[in-house]
């Protein structure tokens, strides 16, 4: 494998959840599909990617902690060498506080928690469970006092940009370490939701507001489905304060890969191009050899307004969203504005 390994591959363990939330990647019922992997298989799959010398898994589903195994398996990861991360809903019907200590002994890192609104009916209607923003919060607070590093993630979409502030104010009080804000991009579930789209202009906006309150702020905010966030921090927030922010997509392929339930592989969640599976061909050759990988690490095979940006180096575009505008995964980003300003 001549090509790096990714810094980080997220492993969906389970497609079950107990929600339905609308922009749901793995498209999750509510019980575990008989394709997952099996436990060894689970194993083995995490014994390749840390020999690839991959640094970062995320187990994340469905909702895996629904998955009985996911503690051996934090474990297994750990003690391959890799740093084990969790993507969970956090509701207290599964994140009780001894469930969050037996994931701190097994050797979880941190834990990412989906919090869709400060406003708990916002985040309910969202995620299609009444009661659901209050059982998150004891779950966080469980988290909390478990002496795990969490972090709060927001779906970005239709209407809550205006959300955004909030949302900083609320990962601040209930003790999160970082923001993650994802643009809302119609894959698996999202497909059926294409409402919650923003516009061209909405995303241009939000991105100003977040590099605006990242400028003031400590708490880190993380920006994932919107590649000119970075163009954005490079054009208007001087080199001395650029420490503050982070790096956002599109690795797709580049630093990152998804693995689904069964084995499938994606260049990422929200990039649903199956590259192969685990169970005929190990990831570590996948990665390595797959026609779609390569094409997605050659800024030279873009197209459109993405072929000629002076940005393609830094942003290549969100791959996710010409993908699923346009079918090709190559195509310009048809939600970029920055192309506009540059005619």
């Amino acid at each position: 494998m001549s090509y790096p390994p990714p810094i980080m591959v997220s492993y969906a363990v389970t497609r079950a959840c107990n929600l339905r939330c609308p922009h749901c990647y793995s498209d999750a019922v509510n019980e575990p599909s008989p394709l997952e992997l099996s436990t060894e298989e689970a194993k083995e799959l995490i014994d390749d990617i840390a020999d690839m010398g991959t640094r970062l898994i995320i187990f994340d589903g469905g909702e895996p902690t629904l998955r009985p195994d996911l503690p051996e398996l934090i474990s297994h990861a750990a003690d391959a060498g890799l740093s084990p991360l969790l993507g969970t809903n956090g509701m207290v019907d599964t994140m009780t506080y001894n469930y969050a200590v037996e994931l701190r002994e097994a050797g979880i890192k941190a834990i990412a928690v989906s919090v869709d609104s400060y406003i708990p009916e916002e985040h309910d209607l969202f995620r299609g469970k009444e009661g659901g923003w209050e059982r998150t919060m004891r779950g966080i607070e469980n988290i909390r006092r478990a002496g795990i590093p969490f972090q709060i993630g927001f779906t970005l979409r239709k209407g809550m940009v205006e959300r955004i502030e909030g949302m900083v104010e609320l990962a601040k009080r209930v003790g999160a370490i970082a923001l993650e804000i994802f643009e809302f991009i119609p894959a698996g579930r999202g497909n059926e939701h294409k409402q919650y789209e923003l516009t061209m202009s909405e995303r241009a906006q939000a991105v100003k507001k977040i590099i605006e309150i990242q400028r003031r702020e400590d708490l880190i905010i993380r920006v994932i489905g919107c590649p000119q966030y970075w163009v954005e921090v490079e054009r208007t927030v001087p080199e001395l304060e650029r420490m503050k922010f982070i790096r956002s997509c599109c690795g797709a392929g580049t630093r990152y890969a998804t693995i689904l339930y069964d084995g499938t592989v994606y260049p990422c969640m929200l990039l649903p191009i199956p590259l192969g599976n685990v169970r005929s061909k190990p990831f570590s050759k996948i990665w390595g050899e797959s026609e779609v990988l390569r094409d997605l690490r050659d800024t030279s095979k873009l197209k459109g307004a993405c072929a000629n940006c002076p940005y393609a180096d830094i942003c290549v575009g969100a791959r996710c969203r010409a993908y699923a505008k346009t079918g090709d995964y190559l195509a310009e980003d048809p939600g970029c504005w920055i192309r506009g300003e540059l005619l």
